[in-house]
């Protein structure tokens, strides 16, 4: 079979991924497990000690008897971005001509994950929309759809993700990165420790009020090893091999390049090293599992990466009630979530929607 020839402009790109709406990739066969080990680093790689998603005794005491995987877990096996991109040939788009920048996801979870599951990825690509930036010029926003089914051929979640795909600019764009006056560098792995969360005191759905603040999630510094951390344990991503590494021209195997700042600033138009978009949005599901406590369920999140969070950025994540309501016998809030950088950027928005119990 010929080698496909490599797509240098975004209208040969759109002309190719117009092909690929509603394909189904192919099965891989492949069968990702929810090892009790496996929850317990994923917990560890996002910053996010929660006895519920880790401590055997502890959980054997919650609503599902036993531990369950975190429900960012879900970006283990697929964040999303492949099917999202397109069913392109190998070799036929690289970032040395369109850098892919993770822009946003809908997620839904149906189901617990409990330690031992295993779980099997359907994924199908879907939509583009064409759009412009004064920054990057025209780009386009590209989603694909991901079920998540366990070995008892149930759907447990769904992700629906988005990337932007665009013509390489061969610098950084930049953003906002001014400290404001009293931001300080602070440690992350303490306040891991740190962390109070509701736990298994119920928050019910009458005690709620709209427009009430979250308590406020802080992450501290960025750092390589959070980098290091998500790619090599959260999403069992061993790097880039020799070939890829040298068809992008990078200078190390580790991280997919995010830990590479040539790499970074040629490739993927990035400031320097970063955060891939869905760990950034691990933390605004954290503070919402934090708030609603043990007896909650997060039903959906819905997020948008607006800007990178680049290592050495200071983080804190904010959140609000947005409003409550009733809808099909359930009791449900949502709850609106910024992740702001130190200088009060805002770098993810999302909405979380989680269903409470109810005194009726």
């Amino acid at each position: 079979m010929a080698e496909a020839k490599e797509i240098t402009t975004l209208e040969e790109f759109e002309a190719e991924r117009a092909k690929h709406v509603g394909k189904v990739l192919p099965a891989t066969g492949r069968w990702y497990e929810a090892s009790l080990m496996y929850l317990r680093l994923f917990s560890d790689g996002i910053g996010d000690w929660n006895p519920l998603y880790r401590e055997e005794e502890y959980a054997s005491k919650g609503r599902f008897g036993g531990v369950t995987a975190h429900p960012s877990w879900l970006n283990g096996p697929s964040i999303g971005a492949g099917v999202a991109s397109g069913a392109f040939a190998p070799g036929q788009v690289t970032n040395k001509y369109f850098p892919i920048n993770y822009s946003g996801v809908d997620i839904e979870w149906f189901r617990p994950i409990w330690a031992g599951d295993k779980i099997r990825l359907v994924e199908k690509v879907g939509p583009y929309v064409r759009k412009e930036s004064q920054r990057i010029g025209p780009f386009l926003i590209c989603s694909g759809l991901t079920e998540y089914w366990n070995q008892r051929n149930e759907l447990v979640g769904t992700m629906n993700a988005h990337v932007a795909r665009y013509l390489n600019i061969g610098r950084a764009i930049q953003y906002d990165r001014t400290p404001k006056p009293g931001a300080e560098q602070e440690p992350p792995d303490p306040l891991v420790w740190e962390r109070k969360r509701r736990g298994n005191k119920t928050r019910y759905w009458e005690d709620v009020k709209e427009g009430e603040e979250i308590p406020t999630l802080k992450k501290g510094t960025f750092t390589t090893k959070e980098v290091m951390f998500w790619f090599l344990v959260c999403r069992n991503t061993t790097g880039a091999d020799r070939s890829r590494r040298e068809a992008t021209e990078g200078t190390t195997y580790l991280a997919t390049g995010h830990l590479d700042d040539k790499y970074s600033v040629e490739r993927r138009n990035m400031p320097g090293m970063f955060a891939d978009g869905p760990h950034t949005m691990c933390w605004s599901q954290q503070i919402a599992l934090d708030w609603m406590g043990d007896d909650g369920w997060l039903k959906q999140y819905r997020g948008t990466v607006r800007h990178p969070n680049v290592v050495g950025d200071i983080n804190t994540v904010y959140g609000k009630v947005a409003k409550k309501y009733i809808e099909g016998g359930e009791h449900l809030v949502d709850i609106d979530i910024e992740n702001k950088n130190q200088a009060e950027l805002t770098t993810v928005h999302g909405t979380a929607t989680v269903i409470l119990p109810s005194k009726k």
